[in-house]
């Protein structure tokens, strides 16, 4: 006799805050782009803004991870936006971090 699977028939919807954790991810990505290429073509002599944009980058980092551990707290979601959301920004708050060490240490 063979096993069947069982199967689902009833689709999970997306964690609601999900959707915020990886467009506040999305949004990070694209300022801290914005604010390393302004500082490359300045030549390193980046202005105030391009500061207040790279600043503005690591704390929406921050407010998307956030976000994306408090969508898993909702039941019988699916988490894979969340997932994503968090890893970019966590990969974003590394970076930022060593960028900053590495701009005292010279």
């Amino acid at each position: 006799m063979k096993k069947q699977k069982k199967v689902s028939y009833i689709r999970k919807p997306f964690a609601k805050r999900s959707f915020l954790a990886l467009g506040l991810s999305v949004a990070a990505l694209i300022l801290g782009t914005i604010g390393i290429v302004s500082s490359v073509l300045a030549g390193g002599q980046a202005q105030l803004n391009v500061a207040a944009v790279c600043f503005c980058s690591i704390l929406i980092s921050f407010f998307s991870i956030g976000y994306g551990v408090l969508s898993f707290f909702e039941r019988e979601k699916k988490y894979i936006l969340s997932r994503i959301g968090i890893g970019i920004s966590g990969f974003l708050i590394v970076l930022w971090i060593v960028l900053i060490i590495i701009g005292i240490r010279r």
